[in-house]
């Protein structure tokens, strides 16, 4: 079933707010609320969120969208202004172009205006900043074009703003990142918001940290008084008798990695994919709409983590299916994360079966054993039935690990739950585990040689 569909008799939007590029995080989410049979009238982007809105607005099915994120060849995205621009650095209009994202970004991604313009399937809008009136613009499909896509994630200083007929604009999220009131004006009676602007109790230091709290007091601001007025409008349909608007929120239980990790690839689309499903299956499961009467804060608030490590695994191997063997790469994604002197250990998962797009998991374990024993575990569904995939690691040291030379088997056992699977043993190649060796990426507010200290110690607990 399409997630988008103009069918419901309760009508239901969906807000895909912002947060970059890093937001191939919204492919795994999409593909959750399909497995989910949710279907949606209306679908709204701000930001990052548009590239997610245009890209359903353009007839990709949601497992497309994430194809396209996994494939996506990220050189294109940062495209430079002509050099006599740098040269006047108090007239620079942006530190780059928006050329790589109109000329290789969009096409890569299948974003066709065309075909947004023609999509009758459910309603698309896209909010801008119209800086000469200081408002925000909702742009429908029928009417949106590529200056509008452009605009709507052009950051000030970043890119430059779009002239369009006589007005300037710009990216939203300095005054929304969720337009919540426009989705009910248009006759939401439940909203599924998928918010990824982090939102903490930590200040960091450095410019472009600091650059990002901006963004992220404005659009949590912004989205804050959004859940007020919801709030409000909620009583007022009660003394009506009519039904209140249910609102859903999806969000990380940890704030993403930021753009630049995605773009120097210290996290990859498949990654960020399969923690946008992971976290979207664990929410389904409980399906609790955000109570209004709580503390506004709590609507986005995430954990803090002073010290995070992450690093990447990939196997291949032959699994058996109904007495059949099938091809099989699994890729893993660790989190260690150092909270209060305590330390968090977390998987995100994809499985390829015959070479196809990979499917992600959901439902991860990790369990820590002494002497460098790693037990992981995913549940993923394929065929429409459900599988459980057990990963068992013998790791060798933490110099091994960092010099890309351990890890090279695992055994693995793929079945049905509920049955006895096979086991058996997949292997790392050497180019992977190298190449995962150089992106171990530490992400604390401190120096290069602290990290690398803290590259140590965070990898030690992985040996109990």
């Amino acid at each position: 079933m399409s997630i988008t569909s103009s069918s419901n008799q309760s009508k239901r939007s969906l807000i895909l707010a912002g947060g970059g590029v890093r937001l191939a995080y919204h492919a795994g989410v999409l593909i959750a609320l399909e497995e989910e049979d949710l279907s949606f009238n209306h679908v709204d982007g701000t930001s990052g969120g548009i590239f997610g809105t245009a890209m359903l607005a353009s007839g990709l099915t949601p497992k497309e969208t994430s194809m396209r994120w996994r494939n996506l060849n990220l050189n294109g995205f940062m495209a430079a202004l002509p050099i006599k621009k740098y040269l006047k650095a108090d007239d620079l209009p942006g530190l780059g172009s928006a050329d790589g994202i109109r000329k290789k970004i969009f096409p890569a991604l299948g974003i066709d205006v065309k075909k947004i313009n023609a999509n009758t399937e459910f309603e698309a809008t896209f909010n801008v900043c119209n800086f000469s009136t200081k408002s925000i613009e909702s742009i429908t499909n029928d009417r949106v074009n590529e200056d509008y896509l452009i605009a709507g994630m052009s950051l000030p200083i970043f890119m430059p703003a779009v002239k369009i007929n006589n007005d300037w604009y710009s990216d939203a999220v300095w005054i929304k990142d969720a337009n919540i009131i426009g989705a009910v004006n248009r006759g939401a009676e439940e909203v599924w918001l998928v918010w990824c602007i982090g939102n903490t109790r930590e200040y960091l230091n450095g410019s472009f940290n600091q650059y990002v709290h901006m963004i992220e007091i404005s659009a949590n601001g912004g989205l804050f008084a959004e859940i007020e007025w919801v709030r409000d409008i909620n009583i007022q349909r009660l003394q009506k008798g009519l039904k209140q608007i249910n609102l859903h929120i999806i969000k990380p239980e940890y704030p993403l990695p930021l753009d630049p990790d995605f773009l120097f690839n210290k996290i990859n689309a498949d990654t960020l994919i399969n923690m946008g499903y992971a976290d979207t299956k664990q929410y389904l499961a409980n399906k609790k709409t955000f109570d209004s009467s709580e503390v506004v804060f709590k609507s986005t608030a995430m954990k803090t983590v002073p010290v995070s490590l992450h690093f990447r695994q990939q196997f291949n191997g032959e699994i058996n299916i109904g007495g059949r063997q099938f091809t099989t790469t699994i890729q893993l994604s660790f989190f260690i994360r150092e909270i209060d002197e305590q330390y968090v250990f977390q998987q995100f998962s994809s499985i390829s079966i015959n070479h196809e797009n990979p499917v992600s998991g959901y439902n991860n374990i990790v369990n820590i054993g002494k002497g460098g024993k790693l037990d992981t575990s995913f549940q993923f569904i394929f065929n429409s039935a459900n599988y459980l995939a057990d990963i068992k690691m013998q790791l060798g040291s933490v110099p091994g690990l960092i010099l890309g030379i351990d890890n090279k088997t695992a055994i693995v056992n793929v079945s049905k739950i509920g049955e006895q699977g096979v086991n058996a043993r997949f292997t790392q190649p050497a180019v992977n585990r190298i190449k995962n060796s150089f992106f171990i990426n530490v992400n604390a507010d401190m120096g290069w040689f602290d990290k690398l200290k803290f590259k140590r110690k965070l990898l030690s607990k992985l040996f109990g």
